[in-house]
């Protein structure tokens, strides 16, 4: 088993609550079997979860995008409506000269381009054709190798997150950035002194009816405007956390938007999160007042919704994690281990998920415990379809609903484990809707993780979900639910890193209601999670970076760390400034945190790397000679010389009065730990990014920055 603990077992349910598995076992082949290569409902290329060429020593021969459309043509001439049958379309993967011949003679389709019209063929030379080089076509058969998707890591830790600029002593700056200041709403003080949940409004659709011709109109007349939807957001530390939702039919200027405190208590509630993208609780460097998210204030937004009497059923749409390794994997559990606490009841797997092994995911989804089975997915099988139910359904507060997930393979950028089998989309979401209709629920939803475009697709190819949860997508979450055009189904969206919590309130008659939340400081920490918290961090504590896989590497530079103090030797001005600046207690606030002051976090990875000398910061490893240790790395505390001017021990020694060294080579190294002030700024980001330190990227701010630290060389 994997990992060093136990998890705690959920509450004994209560009688009037039942949870049942509708998946019958059914045993899967082990080994991977070729098949030919299956068109789904999209047109796209589905392999199969064995080797890349299907243990063949050939190279793969595909069909063109025009012989897909001639294929789809064919389809189309049977049906000329053009309406999906929902059968499979195959076809042969074929590697012999026949097969590219036949390829070959498929009359390609030309796009039109922008500049595209009639052509004056008098001004065609044919005397060109003999001074042309060779085409592609010219060159014989290429072999296609298929690679898996560039990971995106870096790009994701760089997207903008929802929570805007805070109100510091640079928001001045911010308020004169233009563009950079939209998002900003003056609005007056709102009052605080009641609770949260007491001044977030909901938005009010109709489910499971579709809309007459007259609602048709008047839903499209009141539509939200697009560009409105950012015009919500409120910053700073003192921001109350109202989101202000609208009600569908308040958008035209007819009612105020009604606080989802005033519902009438709905018969069953869906919490709905997802993407928590490894964000397991805010990490404080800009301040917790200024972050959103986290699983301790979650379990206390619960626990306040309970309190009123409402019957809850936390879903979530996956992605717990961002990254592969053993602190990824230790994050996992100890996210699972939060929601099982939480009672959670569906929880879907994203494509970071299962980059975990095989035995990770078998843990959490088959537990020896029954009530703790809370992965449910339509298309993903780890191993064994009886290890994971494809459905469940949910018998509470006299409603039934039916859940089920949905992984889109669009989303994966890298290869499955071989133990890991993903089936066909629709047939996948056709068998899961089929056995939890088999139930009469009175709700079914779907949890989707990818693009929205691609779930939009699937429910139009499987009516009958009343709503689909879509995750994958960066932003903020949905204001209000959205129609799905030819369906009866609305979607949400969960948003990014698990900072909001969507609220869906169901009744047996009449229109659901929705609220998304956002979850700000104003959410106290739940002491169930903060306990868990530390349990996180003492056993990455327990482990030490070697047993976590962190291995010293080279830096690229090649050379050696010595600290800052080598450094102040010779720039005692600029040592006197950096012992005067943040960067010098980078390290002391980790140790001894003034937020959150109950545990340390000096042992995790994805804290120290900014907050120490000699480590990358986006990828949390350290460098040969960087710091490992608060006693032994002593002279490497606080983000230091070296993290932005690189390794100094080459030059430190050459500087050395007996050091033999030439005057060329000194002026070579000194050279090199030169970092021009217009390369700076992109350094200071590997760390200021916006997540840990939004402020920075307003549009002047680093300004602002630089003169809190302006040094330049030695006296």
């Amino acid at each position: 088993m994997v990992g060093c603990y136990s998890p705690a077992p959920l509450a004994k349910q209560s009688e009037k609550d039942e949870i049942t598995s509708l998946s019958p076992p059914e045993l899967v082949a082990v080994e991977p079997v070729a098949v030919d290569s299956v068109a789904d409902y999209r047109g796209r290329v589905q392999l199969p979860s064995d080797d890349w060429r299907f243990a063949r020593q050939q190279p793969l021969s595909f069909a063109t995008s025009a012989a897909l459309d001639v294929t789809r043509e064919d389809a189309e001439s049977v049906d000329p409506t053009g309406g999906w049958s929902g059968d499979e379309l195959t076809w042969t993967v074929e590697t012999d000269e026949e097969s590219v011949a036949k390829e070959s003679a498929v009359p390609a389709k030309v796009a039109t381009g922008k500049f595209d019209g009639e052509m004056d063929l008098s001004q065609i030379d044919p005397a060109e054709d003999t001074q042309s080089e060779k085409s592609a076509s010219d060159l014989g058969k290429v072999e296609i190798v298929p690679r898996p998707m560039a990971r995106k890591e870096i790009e994701a830790e760089i997207v903008p997150t929802p929570l805007g600029l805070p109100e510091n002593h640079r928001s001045a700056v911010a308020k004169n950035a233009g563009a950079n200041t939209a998002r900003r709403l003056e609005v007056p003080a709102a009052d605080l002194s009641d609770s949260p949940m007491d001044r977030i409004a909901p938005e009010k659709i109709v489910a499971k009816r579709p809309l007459s011709e007259a609602e048709s109109s008047e839903s499209e007349r009141l539509s939200f405007p697009e560009e409105a939807t950012t015009a919500f957001q409120l910053t700073g530390p003192d921001a109350p956390i109202i989101d202000t939702l609208i009600d569908a039919e308040s958008v035209g200027g007819g009612q105020e938007p009604e606080d989802y405190n005033t519902w009438p208590a709905p018969s069953l509630t869906l919490f709905v999160t997802g993407q928590q993208h490894g964000y397991i609780e805010p990490c404080g460097c800009t301040g917790l007042e200024n972050q959103k998210g986290g699983v301790a204030r979650r379990m206390t937004f619960l626990n306040q919704l309970r309190e009123k009497g409402w019957e809850m059923a936390p879903i979530d749409a996956g992605n717990l994690v961002r990254r592969y390794g053993r602190q990824s994997e230790i994050k996992f559990h100890r996210s699972l281990e939060a929601l099982r606490k939480m009672g959670y009841v569906s929880v879907g797997l994203g494509p970071d998920d299962v980059r975990l092994s095989v035995n990770d995911l078998i843990q959490e989804a088959s537990p020896g415990d029954p009530e703790e089975a809370i992965y449910v997915s339509a298309n993903v099988i780890p191993f064994d379809r009886s290890l994971m139910p494809s459905h469940r359904v949910v018998r509470r507060g006299g409603m039934t609903l039916g859940v089920t997930t949905i992984l889109d393979p669009d989303s994966l950028e890298t290869k499955l484990s071989d133990d890991i089998q993903l089936t066909a989309l629709v047939d996948a979401a056709k068998e899961a809707l089929a056995a939890i209709q088999e139930e009469d629920p009175d709700y079914t939803v779907l949890t989707f993780y990818g693009e929205e475009k691609n779930a939009q697709e699937l429910v139009r190819a499987v009516p009958g979900f009343d709503l689909v949860v879509i995750a994958g997508g960066y932003g903020e979450p949905t204001y209000q639910p959205q129609a799905i055009e030819g369906t009866e189904t609305k979607s949400i969206l969960t948003g990014d890193k698990g900072m909001y919590a969507g609220l869906v309130g169901l009744y047996p008659e009449g229109p659901i209601r929705y609220a998304r939340v956002p979850l700000s400081h104003e959410f106290d920490d739940a002491p169930e999670m903060r306990a868990l918290m530390k349990d996180y961090q003492f056993q990455l504590r327990d482990l030490g970076f070697s047993n976590l896989g962190l291995k010293p590497i080279q830096h690229p530079s090649g050379g050696q760390f010595v600290g800052s103090e080598a450094c102040g030797k010779c720039h005692t001005t600029a040592f006197d400034i950096w012992e005067g600046s943040a960067h010098f207690e980078a390290t002391e606030h980790l140790v001894n945190p003034g937020e959150r002051g109950d545990v340390s976090r000096h042992f995790d990875p994805e804290c120290i790397s900014c907050h120490v000398t000699g480590w990358n910061p986006q990828g949390y490893y350290p460098y040969v000679s960087g710091y490992l240790d608060l006693e032994a790395s002593s002279h490497l505390h606080g983000n230091g010389c070296e993290n932005c001017h690189g390794p100094g021990a080459a030059h430190t020694k050459a500087e050395a009065a007996d050091s033999g060294v030439s005057d060329e080579e000194k002026t070579r190294l000194r050279d090199a730990m030169k970092l021009p002030l217009e390369e700076a700024r992109e350094s200071c980001m590997k760390c200021h990014d916006l997540d840990n330190s939004p402020d920075f990227h307003a549009e002047g701010a680093f300004d602002d920055y630089w003169a809190e630290i302006e040094h330049y060389g030695v006296d």
